[in-house]
């Protein structure tokens, strides 16, 4: 069975500029704190304080739970703390 409707493709063959546009190109140096400051954004700069005072307010947290009890206290306390908070 032969098939009455076939078609021949044809070939084209393409340079790939891409290629031949990123060869001569020079890359950026890595290091650098201005390098670093423009890939950083404002909005990241800004969450590091937060996190950080996140952290303390929560070390003084369970350091004021865990010094005014002690220790098999201070875990009933813990816990009834997150169940409150969840």
């Amino acid at each position: 069975m032969e098939f009455d409707q076939t078609k021949k493709i044809e070939v084209e063959v393409s340079e790939n500029v891409i290629a031949e546009n990123e060869v001569g190109v020079r890359r950026e140096k890595k290091s650098g704190v201005r390098s670093f400051l423009k890939k950083v954004d404002p909005l990241d700069l800004a969450l590091v304080p937060v996190v950080i005072g996140v952290f303390i307010s929560l070390g003084f947290l369970f350091a004021g739970l865990l010094g005014q009890s002690s220790v098999s206290a201070a875990v009933s306390e813990v816990g009834q703390a997150a169940a409150a908070v969840l």
